[in-house]
């Protein structure tokens, strides 16, 4: 009897080139799978879902919370995020500095460290500039004792 299916090279060569042709394929054929949104006709415009977080209350001593925020462009040109302020310290966000195709969406991360906020309740706002208009962001809650 000779050697098991998976141990001969032979074989393992065949699998592999299998596997990486049904993944060129996949990858290849579905380069629509990303959109979100079917564009409308117009210039860029800037959608951000959900646009407020309300995160309950926070324990003492929680750290830095992240947050996603879905950015969208349903215009049917290029958007382009200019400058996203942060209007108090404790907070930061990250996202790809690179145009959003029309229909096609990417991540906003807002971080907010909640040892510089202050007992009781709270609200922290982060606005997104584009030239597909000016969003805001909300997320807020109660900081406990």
């Amino acid at each position: 009897m000779g050697q098991p299916f998976f141990k001969t090279m032979k074989h393992r060569n065949t699998i592999f080139i299998l596997v990486l042709g049904i993944l060129l394929v996949g990858l290849t054929g579905c380069k629509d799978k990303y959109k979100i949104v079917e564009p409308k006709e117009g210039p860029a415009h800037l959608v951000i879902q959900p646009t407020e977080r309300y995160i309950g209350n926070i324990p003492l001593g929680s750290g830095v919370m992240e947050f996603e925020f879905a950015m969208i462009n349903d215009g049917s040109e290029d958007l382009q995020i200019g400058q996203v302020e942060n209007l108090c310290s404790c907070t930061h966000v990250e996202f790809v500095d690179k145009p959003i195709s029309p229909g096609h969406g990417r991540t906003l991360k807002v971080f907010l460290d909640t040892g510089q906020l202050t007992p009781g309740e709270f609200s922290r706002t982060v606005i997104v500039h584009s030239n597909g208009g000016d969003v805001a962001v909300d997320v807020s809650g109660n900081r406990l004792n």
